[in-house]
């Protein structure tokens, strides 16, 4: 048994940093599929906190693969470079539940300096760990609605 709840740990903890890792991908191939490559299907994506959700009405607090990478398909565009830290993992084998603590830094285009964001995971995976089933994410309002206003302002050039 501690062996199978090892390899489980072991493979949930693979999933969620090639997932987390996978951000800076995107931005460096273009490519919004990368963001959704580790989750299952069924998989939803839920967005916090809530007042900056409602702050931008593109954005919804629920979305599915296909929502989010069409979304993400635009904003990927005016991104030039990214880097993803992760600061903290915590895995739960017994509930299949995951969290993480990163920093993700961009640069945007037509923007000199990076711009640096704080995000909380809270993950949910599948019986064998190797997909993610739900994903909750809690974002540095701040600093994201900054990259936000930049980027609509590449966008809208």
């Amino acid at each position: 048994m501690a062996s199978s709840v090892s390899e489980l740990r072991a493979a949930m903890e693979a999933t969620l940093t090639a997932f987390l890792e996978n951000h800076s991908v995107a931005v460096r191939t273009k490519d919004a599929s990368v963001l959704s490559a580790l989750l299952s299907p069924e998989c939803t994506r839920h967005l916090h906190p809530a007042p900056y959700v409602t702050a931008y009405p593109f954005i919804k607090a629920v979305e599915t693969n296909a929502e989010y990478e069409a979304r993400m398909a635009s904003e990927l565009g005016v991104m030039e470079e990214a880097h993803l830290e992760i600061l903290n993992i915590v895995v739960d084998p017994a509930r299949r539940k995951a969290s993480a603590h990163t920093e993700f830094r961009v640069k945007v285009a037509g923007r000199e300096d990076p711009i640096s964001s704080e995000f909380c995971w809270y993950l949910d995976f599948t019986e064998d760990g190797t997909k993610i089933s739900r994903v909750v994410e809690f974002i540095d309002s701040a600093t994201s609605a900054l990259m936000i206003e930049e980027m609509m302002k590449e966008m809208h050039k």
